[in-house]
């Protein structure tokens, strides 16, 4: 049997949210063909997503996806200001267009390949935050339905240099938040690496874990006051 995607067409629907807890049969999913939304939010633990329209008017996405080939967001997302995604790693040799607009990207630290990907093509991106995502679909559920790349909290996405410095970094970047951090070197690699190239940053707020021990967190923030900014103007906060 054919499984045939579910199709969301409203050419003049400004907003739209996806939620869905529900096990699905493979090989299905949903297609939106929705071309003036400014807010789309979609938190999908079992369906793929697809689109075959362009959203050029786009001003909000949050997207949570567990599966889906990342081709997919091509075209995507390019004209929202704000954007917030927990995505399986995008493919490199797939292009993703520019993001003109994005000022501010809100980023799960099981999906550190979106951010240097999106980093090289933000050139006016203005916040940076990082934090693991959870979706609680009902205020009673438990656990939450998480979206994440990894099933542990020690696993995370290796960090690899860019190439260059990001033009966004160099002119732009000013606020830097990291929610949940644990100290890893995926982690301290990003941090450092973000301190070391953004003249522009003006904060870098680092929230640690609730369970981080005072001398754990007295490392890290050593580890931290003693990397070189780039920026005289940068404000390291660590809680």
């Amino acid at each position: 049997m054919d499984y045939v995607p579910l199709t969301i067409c409203f050419r003049s629907l400004k907003r739209l949210t996806v939620i869905d807890c529900c096990s699905h049969v493979p090989g299905d999913g949903f297609v939106i063909k929705a071309p003036s939304l400014k807010s789309l939010t979609i938190a999908n633990k079992f369906s793929c997503c697809y689109s075959l329209v362009s959203m050029p008017y786009l001003v909000k996405a949050d997207i949570k996806l567990q599966h889906g080939d990342s081709k997919n967001f091509k075209g995507w997302l390019n004209s929202a200001k704000h954007v917030s995604l927990c995505l399986q790693p995008p493919m490199d040799s797939c292009p993703i267009g520019i993001f003109n607009q994005l000022v501010s990207l809100n980023i799960c630290t099981c999906s550190l390949d979106w951010c240097r990907l999106i980093l090289r093509h933000a050139p006016k991106l203005r916040v940076l935050r990082f934090e693991l995502k959870e979706v609680r679909l009902f205020p009673k559920q438990n656990p939450p339905f998480q979206r994440c790349c990894i099933s542990s909290v020690d696993v995370q996405t290796p960090w690899e240099q860019l190439g260059s410095v990001p033009q966004c970094l160099i002119s732009s970047l000013e606020t830097v938040e990291w929610i949940g951090y644990k100290g890893t070197q995926a982690e301290k690699k990003v941090v450092m690496y973000l301190l070391e190239n953004s003249p522009q940053l003006k904060t870098m707020a680092i929230r640690s874990l609730k369970s981080t021990k005072d001398s754990e967190k007295f490392k890290m923030l050593q580890e931290l006051s003693s990397t070189q900014r780039s920026s005289t103007k940068c404000r390291l906060s660590f809680t």
